[in-house]
């Protein structure tokens, strides 16, 4: 059995450098650890003047351009660098509690060769707030569990969340099912997810595989990350539904809210609202995604360059390959009759 793990990273800092550290201790031994960063300058800072490349010979770092970047297709450029039986992808805000993780997650899907991917629970450190506890509690309980087709109804409204935080995958597989979708703004790991139990595989949450996940978001990006998150669930409505996920929100708000209340964190629960005011905006404004000036997509969205490519896309598709580009109807017309005889003027005189 062989395994790597791909890494996808933008701005990487101090915590990328713990997570690489911590994975290359697992005790399974990774045949590579492939890093696939966006925007090299941000990556050769981080590195300069230390050991780190000297002490991680297996690491294959591959740099693109944020006009590159995209969720799915940037993890399915990682696989495609990787030719081992399995592979393991994870935040370069991860790390590890422990050097079993990897081989948990893996044990999991050599255990049962239906099981196609298996996730981590995710936590947040001891410093983090409560509200930031529950809510990776909520989403990461502590008990394990095995999605199978019956389960649809659990990625439908959003409670299966943040796979690519650590999961591991079976190659084969993932292969024959097409990876991950190549143009997709963000949740590119639920929407694999979905596909494989629709085709009879199962999706296992090893609970007792856990990393801690050290990411920091604002409200203003918390927001930019619900707008992406609703415009996703628009856009794959044979994944997602979106009232359901909507509802299954507001249950957790509510459930968030009464728990800092039970637990006298008032403050907590001030600023809850405040935060959960942020993402229902941001969720809201995804259902006018389509009517949206490119300026207005670029200040809700989390990920500017998805959109200048999803144009791009779309004026692909609006192209009738027959016609081509910009060629009128009497032109079209022109080209499908015979070519008119022409004669030199030599010729009329004669």
């Amino acid at each position: 059995m062989t395994v790597d793990l791909i890494i996808p990273a933008y701005k990487p800092d101090k915590t990328f450098l713990d997570a690489v550290d911590a994975m290359a201790g697992q005790t399974v031994s990774f045949n590579k650890i492939i890093v696939v960063n966006t925007e090299q300058k941000y990556f050769d800072r981080l590195v300069y003047s230390n050991k780190f490349l000297d002490e991680h010979k297996s690491l294959d770092v591959r740099h693109i351009s944020k006009r590159e970047f995209d969720c799915g297709k940037t993890c399915n450029f990682g696989v495609k660098i990787s030719k081992a039986d399995y592979f393991i992808i994870m935040s370069q805000n991860a790390i590890p509690e422990s050097p079993e993780v990897a081989a948990k997650l893996l044990a999991t899907l050599e255990n049962d060769s239906k099981c196609v991917v298996a996730y981590a629970r995710q936590t947040v450190p001891a410093d983090y707030s409560e509200m930031d506890k529950y809510v990776k509690h909520y989403f990461f309980p502590e008990d394990g569990a095995v999605l199978t087709e019956k389960d649809i109804d659990s990625v439908k409204n959003g409670s299966v969340r943040g796979l690519n935080g650590c999961a591991a995958y079976r190659r084969d597989v993932f292969d024959a099912l097409g990876g991950f979708t190549n143009h997709i703004i963000c949740d590119e790991d639920v929407v694999y997810a979905s596909k494989a139990l629709k085709a009879g595989y199962k999706v296992a949450y090893v609970s007792d595989a856990v990393v801690t996940d050290y990411t920091r978001l604002t409200d203003k990006e918390l927001m930019k990350k619900a707008f992406d998150f609703g415009v996703c669930v628009l856009k794959n409505p044979d994944v997602f539904d979106y009232n359901a996920v909507k509802e299954n929100n507001r249950k957790a708000e509510k459930f968030l809210v009464s728990h800092l209340k039970r637990k006298s964190f008032s403050g907590e629960a001030f600023e809850l609202r405040h935060i959960y005011r942020a993402k229902r905006n941001g969720y809201k404004k995804a259902l006018k995604y389509a009517k949206m000036s490119p300026n207005d997509l670029r200040k809700y969205t989390a990920n500017p360059e998805y959109w200048r490519m999803d144009e791009i896309l779309r004026d692909r598709k609006s192209v009738d390959g027959h016609s081509g580009y910009g060629r009128s109807d009497a032109e079209v017309q022109m080209m499908s009759q015979p070519p008119v005889k022409t004669f030199k003027r030599d010729d009329e005189n004669l």
